[in-house]
């Protein structure tokens, strides 16, 4: 299969390569972090909210939930323009075509991301404005989660089929590209990390002092709701690692390399002390949920950063041979316009300048029109001196009122900006041609 290659602008980059690399995986790190906190705040907000249909305590819970996924939104959207903007200078050919192949899906990010920030409010603010009817609060609150749920999965879309274009020629659109290897396992495994990175700020979250004051909840109830964030972080983890060997086994050949595998296996390893350590919080009823915790965000946080960095030497060895060939094709674009114009140089130069200003002034305004000996626009030279012969007035006084002379010919335009004695210079030239 051969991938499309479509020329670049030869433009320079406003810095270094590798800087704007570095760059990049540290601005996405910054992004998706408030990506989880919004997304999975909507999620446990939304399941908080369900269950305290039940249990009264769980609708306080889930209404503070949702005052952080306002908050963590607004971070998301601000923190994800340096990455946009980093990867349209870094892989420009690639993800322009990959946005005009799933184009109407793209578009319509703005009007949902609109629309899911509007509901978001909507939950927030007038929480207490839905008390009577909570079948209709809980509505919006899962069309919102729903939209949130669903704008991740159209910008993974777009990266993934940026990395392939050896399957652009095949993408019929948004659901095409959706349905390429390897977009509905990186999906889980984002879902996942969501999960997991929100549970463990909820942890900490629902353990801070001034929350416990806010609140009011007995201490057994903290306990209770502080476990139940836990373990949905303990389980996140293992469907993450789950998903990870799903996206592993799943990703095509040409990004992989030496430095890729090792990179995502020491993100691998780094997360496993996590792992104990909340399973021996949660499994022992002598330990404190908060044994270990920082230790557990501490190697969270070293495993995302190394799968940041190995995300990106994925992306690079992907795409080496297209953009090479890109460069090559640029280069080669830009020999021919350097040749062409010096070519056009040396033609200006050989070409013979006009004789006389009525030749000058006859090539600059009626040569397109007329020729020498051929009916070409207008009648040929040889048949307007036939006409005008020895009445250059004649040719003037045309030339500043024209018309049509023969039916099946066009109207002759009018010429106000040339002088009476450019109109005689040009008759003279006409006439003695």
């Amino acid at each position: 299969m051969t991938a499309p290659i479509p020329r670049d602008i030869p433009l320079p980059l406003p810095a270094p390569e590798g800087f704007l690399e570095i760059l990049l995986v540290v601005a996405f790190l910054v992004h998706i972090i408030f990506v989880h906190l919004m997304l999975g705040g909507s999620l446990f907000s939304l399941v908080c909210q369900i269950q305290g249909l039940k249990t009264p305590d769980y609708e306080k819970l889930a209404y503070r939930i949702m005052q952080t996924v306002t908050v963590n939104k607004s971070l998301a959207v601000v923190m994800g323009v340096a990455p946009l903007l980093i990867i349209n200078t870094l892989y420009a050919p690639q993800f322009y075509a990959s946005s005009a192949l799933i184009g109407d899906m793209w578009m319509a990010v703005i009007p949902m991301v609109t629309l899911a920030f509007l509901l978001a409010y909507v939950h927030k603010f007038w929480w207490h404005q839905f008390t009577g009817i909570p079948e209709l609060h809980i509505g919006i609150a899962a069309l919102e989660t729903l939209l949130f749920l669903f704008i991740p999965l159209i910008f993974m879309t777009n990266v993934n089929l940026m990395l392939f274009p050896e399957y652009w020629e095949e993408v019929k659109g948004f659901v095409s590209a959706m349905l390429l290897p390897n977009v509905l396992q990186r999906y889980l495994h984002f879902l996942s990390a969501s999960i997991l990175f929100t549970a463990l700020f909820l942890v900490w979250w629902t353990g801070r002092k001034p929350f416990q004051e806010e609140v009011q909840f007995s201490e057994l109830r903290m306990v209770t709701v502080r476990r139940f964030f836990y373990a949905f972080a303990f389980g996140a983890s293992i469907f993450q690692i789950l998903t990870g060997l799903l996206v592993m086994a799943s990703l095509p050949t040409q990004g992989m390399g030496w430095s890729f595998i090792l990179i995502l296996t020491l993100g691998g390893a780094a997360a496993l002390p996590a792992l104990w350590w909340m399973w021996h919080n949660l499994t022992r009823a002598e330990n404190l949920i908060d044994d270990h915790f920082n230790k557990i965000i501490i190697s969270f946080a070293c495993a995302a950063i190394l799968m940041g960095i190995a995300r990106h030497e994925y992306r690079k060895n992907a795409l080496a041979d297209h953009q090479s060939a890109i460069a090559e094709k640029t280069a080669n674009y830009s020999a021919a316009v350097k040749e062409a114009g010096e070519q056009a140089k040396l033609a200006e130069l050989t070409v013979p300048k006009a004789s006389t200003p009525g030749e000058a002034a006859f090539n600059q305004n009626c040569s397109a029109c007329h020729h020498a000996t051929l009916a070409t626009v207008g009648p040929a030279l040889q048949e307007i001196k036939a006409i005008y012969a020895g009445n250059p007035a004649g040719i003037v006084n045309w030339t500043k009122a024209p018309g049509r002379k023969r039916l099946e010919g066009m109207s002759m335009p009018g010429f106000p900006q040339l002088s009476d004695d450019e109109l005689e210079a040009i008759s003279q030239y006409i006439l003695n041609h």
